[in-house]
């Protein structure tokens, strides 16, 4: 004996009130043993089952029916439990009425979205619920690169809309973590779907029996109407009548929507203008955040911002990203020549110089920026020391020193041969010469070592970094080092 199974009982749908073609969850207990066992599902007395999808036992999802200010139950009908009843009552409201002029919220839900003018498979109603995991298993993506599967696969796609659909490539992309046992009960679920799908053509013809009745009356009521006035384009004839009704309401509809399409034509203008500031904003704030990170001194920044725009935009051929890029170029041309001034300049230290090297090398700037400034360091070193012996002998020819007439002067600031032997032979013969000043002179340090004591310390403070910074340029280990 086989067993009797209740009949279905609904207790809850969600949400409890809604305008048509709402889409509800519709919860209770046994609701059927699979979509080929419901036959039967009205909300507030209108039929919904052309937009039913069984889920299980316990859950149907569908879209309600015509607009009407209504409260009703929801009523279930399956073949093994028979009509049921319901716990719990739908409201369907009206919609606000609005105008073309008149702006409207509407919820759209864009994974079950599909546009009838572009989809492929223009059978299938907008209505029904094409699900996006078609095995209904969990979908794990990423752990194969994407670029491997399509080196496997030249051609094909995981598109299971697509003609060159490749069903190994979808199980890659979404599956290949997955157990035997998974693949097993995602083949049922497949199978599932398909004797649904074969069963949608019966469905809709059920469900919606009483439409396609008044449409067919309608279609031969127009054509008994156009037989008995003739095809003719007869004065006051049916087919003069509607064509110019369909003439007038082109005429119409063009003169009531030209300037709101023409207003919707400059909003997509100004939204994909704003859509491309927003995703290539990197760019577009490129020569700013340039001008804004040199002034505080971050050139590092500057160089990795500058890098990656080169490898992004270096060679695009989108006239805006050009001109922007353009510019880039211009600030960065600036930074070159003010990194190589700095380098340049004197006195400076051997870790700026180094600093101000890199800089110049990862910015590709002409020439040999290292070369450049040793060059300024061996000039800036002859500089001092020309200077150091300009002022030794500026000091030696303005010194008030009194000299003997017989005291001769070279002109390196040493008394010549002649007056040392002349003036020692004075002394020996205790010649009662003496100068006309003080003796203090004798004790202060002489010009001669004073000039050599400020020449050393020009030397020492100079050469061993000047050493340095040529050694590395040398060995090669410049670029290399690490600056902390």
């Amino acid at each position: 004996m086989s067993r009797v199974r209740q009949p279905p009982l609904v207790t809850g749908i969600s949400p409890k009130e809604g305008t048509s073609w709402t889409k509800v969850t519709i919860r209770g207990e046994n609701l059927g043993t699979g979509p080929s066992d419901l036959i039967g599902l009205t909300i507030c007395g209108h039929n919904c089952l052309l937009t039913a999808e069984w889920i299980s036992a316990s859950k149907i999802v569908c879209r309600v029916g015509q607009d009407k200010n209504d409260k009703g139950d929801i009523i279930v009908t399956t073949k093994s439990g028979g009509k049921g009843t319901s716990t719990v009552f739908f409201k369907l409201v009206k919609h606000e009425k609005i105008g073309i002029l008149y702006q409207s919220a509407v919820w759209v839900e864009e994974q079950n979205y599909y546009d009838m003018r572009t989809d492929r498979n223009k059978g299938i109603s907008p209505l029904s619920q094409r699900t996006g995991n078609p095995l209904g298993i969990d979908i794990e993506r990423g752990k194969v690169p994407h670029s491997d599967i399509e080196t496997l696969f030249p051609g094909k796609t995981a598109d299971f809309n697509r003609e060159n659909f490749s069903a190994t490539w979808y199980l890659i992309e979404n599956h290949s973590t997955a157990s035997f046992e998974h693949l097993k009960l995602a083949a049922n679920n497949l199978k599932k779907q398909a004797s649904k799908k074969n069963e949608g053509n019966v469905a809709y013809v059920k469900g919606g029996l009483s439409t396609f009745f008044e449409a067919q009356d309608a279609l031969a009521a127009i054509h008994q109407k156009l037989e008995a006035d003739g095809t003719e384009k007869v004065e006051g004839s049916v087919t003069q009548k509607l064509e110019k009704v369909l003439k007038s309401a082109s005429t119409t509809a063009d003169t009531l929507f030209q300037e709101v399409l023409g207003r919707k034509d400059k909003a997509d203008s100004t939204r994909n203008a704003l859509n491309v500031l927003q995703r290539f904003k990197f760019l577009f704030n490129l020569p700013l955040n340039i001008e804004r990170n040199i002034q505080k001194g971050d050139y590092d920044v500057v160089i990795n911002d500058y890098e990656k725009a080169k490898s992004l935009f270096g060679k695009t051929e989108v006239e805006v990203f050009k001109k922007v890029y353009a510019e880039v170029e211009t600030r960065i041309e600036a930074l070159r020549k003010l990194l190589l001034d700095k380098l340049l300049e004197t006195p400076s230290t051997l870790h700026d110089q180094r600093r101000y090297i890199r800089y110049l090398s990862e910015l590709h700037a002409p020439g040999d920026p290292a070369w450049k400034c040793i060059g300024a360091q061996h000039k800036w070193i002859l500089q001092l020391m020309h200077s150091c012996k300009e002022g030794y002998v500026k000091e030696l020819k303005g010194s008030t020193i009194l000299q003997s007439p017989m005291l001769d002067v070279d002109s390196d600031g040493r008394p010549s041969p002649i007056a040392r032997l002349s003036q020692t032979a004075s002394l020996k013969r205790g010649s009662s010469f003496q100068s006309g000043r003080n003796d203090s002179w004798k004790y202060k340090t002489p010009p001669q070592a004073e000039f050599v004591e400020k020449l050393t310390k020009v030397v020492v403070s100079q050469l061993p970094n000047f050493w340095k910074l040529w050694i590395s340029y040398v060995n090669g280990s410049l670029f290399s080092e690490v600056l902390h």
